[in-house]
């Protein structure tokens, strides 16, 4: 269907979910970015890992300060031959792999390690060439091995300071990176050209690290940057400006699908399909210190550290897998009571012995929840996610019934038995309060606006999609007892106290004459409008049209909703939920006009963050074209590993800042970062913030079911 039409029931949008002008959108399967570390728990000791190297074989090879170490399954056995390792490079043929040494070059051959004789002494580096031709940078010279190992020129011993790598040009070619400069061995005589520096040419003296990218050319890693360069006369320099996050380069590499990798002393560096990625900190690897590279065959990268080594590598899955993976991980969580919401890690990163936080948005998280196995269930009929969108509803019911005041949901609730319970502050001024109704318990006050838009925004989808006669009647009752309360008092949430709660106010007295909730005025007047509509829908009490209407013609909500979104003070997360059932039920043209304006003004506000959740909101409730292929891309990116890892984003060299901002002196991002570099956070989270995360949570997978399974039910997506 093309047009939302206001003669079709809402039963016929239900089965056939409205999407406009938006085709569904063909996801296939994508590649996640995933990682495995390897540390002293798998046999490496505690010690910089100096080199590493994959054979064609598969073999993978690692060194320390001793000697060369190999891969077993998942287990790091060390090699006898070779000690005091300074260089590790795969090689062709029967050569597998080579080791420098401080006695000689050591090859491995038919599972053995043999030190080749009249080889040079302490290789800083290997290279090799077509036709299992290998090179040796050695203090001694440049080397070269056919059948045996040749010198092929001694270095400069004034100017060629501290060699770090080299790269073959031709059989009697090569390249030299120095940190005082890039040297070539040319002429028919032989001897070392520097390569000028200058416009034009390389921008500094200072080069880390060489690398073939194609035939044609070839890469310069230095400390102010990378250099792309044909050899002769073309030399492009890529800096911040080009999008690389840091310039600080160490080393290089070129993987067989052509993907490049950069180490620094601050992460690593993905350069792939003309975009890089900066991965660093510990979702990443186990230190921002990337001592060693090496790819292997199948394109994947090992990356050595000063504290371990981290295997990143692509794992295809469509995004139904990866749903699946999420929704495994969720249940098998210890989840308190029913309530869904973000775990405590006893130690970074640590899942075990992990606990569920009790949070001051307790009803808002599990609301998210249930509206995800609720879309889950429509779309596959699995009795496990309705059965999940019930246990958790359940728990929702409960925050109100638990309270002892009609009406009047609690935002968590504890069991004075649980080892939360010690954590909280309970006193004579806390929002604690023992439950009448259930012995034992406690239960918290000073509910906001999120819990209800939370609240309502469940039962809507729950009631449509998944609840059976009993849960509904249940939802009903507890819809209207809430519903009714704000009425009585007056639009107004009204805590044990007999005093309204801080923010769950909608009173007209308040919205439009008190200036100080003018910033509040067009997303709390949108929200009422959508909780009556809800309310109406469930319930059928006609008080709540009523209250509708009088709200539109007698204080102007439906204007004061034309700027649900202001640019400061705002709530996005609350502004979408509450569209989503309003833009739904609502079929007065008129009215509609009205809210599709305003949710269009605030999703082109929204646009640049590629939010899957706005994005697949906006496409269902207006039908009109909505990023879908951005909010896939999105769905994509979020890892699997939902650790809050700590990330640092601060010092790099590739990012944008809002101007205006800036000139009062805050740093803000003018677009946010993929979800690769940035921190897990809820979607009511800052996306446009540097550094944040702290090592010590897990994320709701909400956070990604709930807009994936959406956009499954209003076929947005596949």
């Amino acid at each position: 269907m093309k047009n939302r039409l206001p003669s079709l029931s809402f039963l016929t949008f239900l089965i056939f979910p409205i999407t406009g002008d938006a085709e569904q959108f063909q996801t296939a399967s994508h590649p996640q970015l995933v990682r495995k570390f390897f540390g002293e728990q798998d046999g490496l000791p505690t010690e910089p890992v100096r080199a590493i190297a994959v054979t064609n074989r598969g073999n993978v090879f690692a060194a320390t300060a001793d000697q060369p170490w190999r891969l077993d399954g998942d287990r790091w056995m060390i090699q006898l031959g070779p000690t005091r390792v300074t260089a590790l490079s795969a090689s062709a043929g029967e050569r597998e792999a080579l080791a420098g040494s401080a006695d000689g070059v050591w090859v491995l051959a038919h599972g053995r390690w043999q030190k080749d004789e009249g080889s040079p002494a302490g290789v800083l580096a290997f290279a090799g060439e077509p036709g299992d031709v290998s090179w040796a940078l050695a203090p001694s010279g440049v080397w070269r091995h056919t059948d045996r190992w040749q010198l092929v020129h001694a270095l400069h011993p004034r100017k060629m300071s501290h060699p770090a790598s080299l790269l073959p040009l031709g059989p009697d070619d090569v390249w030299v990176a120095c940190d005082t400069g890039l040297f070539g061995l040319m002429g028919k005589r032989k001897y070392w050209l520097e390569m000028e520096t200058g416009p034009g040419r390389l921008h500094t003296t200072d080069v880390r690290a060489l690398a073939k990218l194609d035939n044609d050319h070839h890469l310069i890693a230095t400390d102010q940057g990378l250099v792309i360069t044909n050899g002769t006369n073309g030399w492009q320099t890529i800096t911040g400006q080009d999008g690389l996050p840091i310039l600080e380069l160490k080393s290089a590499t070129v993987a067989s699908n052509g993907t490049v990798w950069l180490g620094s002393d601050q992460g690593l560096i993905r350069w792939h399909s003309g975009r890089f990625t900066y991965l660093a900190g510990k979702r990443w690897l186990p230190n921002d210190r990337v001592s060693a590279l090496a790819t292997a065959p199948d394109g994947s990268v090992w990356v050595g550290t000063e504290n371990g080594v981290a295997h990143i590598y692509e794992r295809r899955l469509t995004l139904a897998e990866k749903a699946a993976i999420y929704q495994r991980d969720l249940e098998s969580r210890d989840r308190r009571h029913g309530f869904v919401t973000v775990m405590h890690l006893r130690e970074p990163g640590v899942l075990a012995g992990a606990t569920q936080e009790i949070s001051d948005n307790d009803g808002l998280w599990t609301s998210l929840y249930i509206a995800a196995q609720s879309f889950r269930f429509a779309v596959q009929q699995d009795a496990k996610a309705r059965a999940q969108a019930s246990r958790s509803m359940a728990a929702l019911l409960r925050l109100e019934s638990i309270t002892g005041i009609p009406g009047f949901p609690a935002r968590a609730i504890v069991h004075v038995d649980e080892p939360a319970f010690a954590a909280q502050s309970i006193g004579a001024n806390s929002e604690w309060h023992p439950s009448t109704i259930e012995k034992g318990w406690y239960w918290k006050g000073d509910t906001s606006s999120d819990e209800l838009d939370g609240h309502y925004f469940a039962w809507y989808v729950f009631n449509e999609l998944a609840a059976d006669e009993k849960e509904k009647l249940q939802v009903r009752a507890t819809c209207k007892r809430v519903t009714d309360h704000i009425l009585d008092h007056g639009y107004y949430l009204v805590d044990h106290d007999g005093k309204p709660t801080t923010w769950a106010v909608w009173a007209p007295e308040k919205l439009n004459d008190d200036p100080k909730w003018w910033q509040g005025r067009g997303l709390n007047s949108l929200e009422i409008l959508s909780h009556l509509k809800v309310a109406h829908h469930i319930v059928g009490d006609p008080r709540y049209e009523q209250a509708y209407h009088d709200l539109i013609r007698k204080h102007r909500y439906a204007l004061n909703a034309l700027h649900a979104k202001t640019t400061v003070g705002h709530d996005d997360q609350l502004m979408f939920l509450a569209f989503y059932p309003l833009l739904i039920l609502e079929r007065d043209p008129g009215l509609r006009n009205i809210y599709l304006t305003s949710i269009r003004r605030a999703w082109n506000m929204e646009r640049i963050e590629a939010n899957p959740l706005w994005n697949l909101i906006y496409g269902a409730g207006t039908g009109e074209p909505c990023d879908v292929e951005a909010a896939v891309q999105s769905l994509r990116e979020i890892p699997l590993d939902l650790i809050t890892w700590k990330v640092q984003n601060s010092h790099r060299a590739d990012l944008r800042f809002d101007p205006d901002l800036e000139a009062r002196g805050i740093k803000q991002l003018r677009e946010p970062l993929p979800f690769t570099e940035r921190a897990i956070h809820k979607w009511d989270g800052n996306p446009f913030v540097l550094d944040s995360g702290n090592n010590l949570g897990e994320g709701d997978p909400t956070i990604w079911l709930l807009p994936y399974w959406l956009g499954r039910h209003h076929r947005l997506i596949e």
